[in-house]
């Protein structure tokens, strides 16, 4: 188990035209959703990067990205109001779950391989039903050095929305992709 403590703040990459507080639950389309849509899941990261990576680094055979893709994105931040209680869904807790990093980190793809994310999906579906957590602690596909979350909607009074619709700065991106071998591409 892992425990985030109150005041501390977590990330989110959100679309520009979109509120940054949104427990998707309509058809189970990333990785920690339930599958059958009883509960929904807010994806969140330690720090903007996680989330950043998670957003728009999901094709890392194509190094070049474009700066609109960005600028069609948002950032957002929320502080943690009470300590979280996450299940670890990587290194030793993944034992715990009976899978791999692989297991948990399949890319998922609707025509090549659309039950990637069947794994993940029922820990997630377990965790909620079997215990009073508040969501998942997992490293981020694109970049596993960045710890993501998944918070449950039970969880919603235990964050505070700090800022939201905040605009990706063109340097911190470029920096940012420079740092892991990509360009940005400006149209």
């Amino acid at each position: 188990m892992a425990t985030i403590a109150t005041g501390k703040v977590l990330h989110r990459v959100h679309g520009a035209t979109v509120a940054a507080r949104w427990y998707g639950r309509k058809d189970a389309t990333w990785r920690w959703d339930d599958p059958e849509g009883k509960f929904g899941v807010l994806y969140l990261g330690k720090t903007l990067v996680g989330p950043f990576a998670e957003t728009l680094l999901r094709t890392p055979g194509d190094r070049d990205v474009l700066w609109d893709q960005v600028a069609r994105r948002r950032a957002a931040n929320f502080t943690i109001m009470r300590p979280i209680r996450l299940a670890k869904v990587h290194g030793p807790g993944l034992g715990w779950f009976k899978t791999t990093a692989a297991g948990v980190s399949a890319d998922f793809d609707p025509v090549d391989n659309p039950g990637a994310y069947v794994v993940p999906q029922q820990i997630s579906a377990e965790i909620y039903k079997s215990t009073s957590l508040d969501g998942i602690q997992y490293r981020s596909r694109f970049d596993s050095d960045e710890l993501c979350i998944a918070l449950f909607d039970r969880a919603d009074a235990a964050i505070s929305l700090g800022a939201e619709g905040v605009p990706i700065g063109k340097d911190w991106t470029q920096k940012l992709l420079a740092d892991r071998g990509y360009t940005l591409i400006e149209l």
